[in-house]
């Protein structure tokens, strides 16, 4: 949707890029306690990141979008500068 590969959703109608700046924002992880996502929703870990949607019921918040836009922006870069969709499939199941 991203790159433009699904005609039928345009991006600009549900994804709205984050505004970039130099300072990212990441969670902060230890191996003896297990964070509820707090900054995860709002990490910005490439520079195609999008504004996550607020949902204001549960069935919206962890719908679809929601939920992968959160995703998406925890990708590194590498793997959203992939040139296919081949390789962006084989880069997400290696990352994960």
């Amino acid at each position: 949707m991203v790159e433009g590969l699904v005609p039928a959703l345009p991006s600009q109608d549900i994804l709205t890029p984050v505004r970039q700046s130099k300072r990212r924002v990441s969670s902060k992880t230890f191996s003896d306690f297990k964070a509820d996502k707090v900054l995860e929703n709002y990490s910005i870990k490439n520079s195609k990141c999008f504004t996550p949607i607020k949902g204001k019921t549960p069935l919206c918040k962890y719908s679809f979008f929601p939920q992968t836009i959160i995703e998406w922006n925890n990708l590194e870069e590498s793997v959203v500068r992939a040139k296919a969709v081949g390789s962006f499939r084989s880069t997400v199941l290696q990352w994960d």
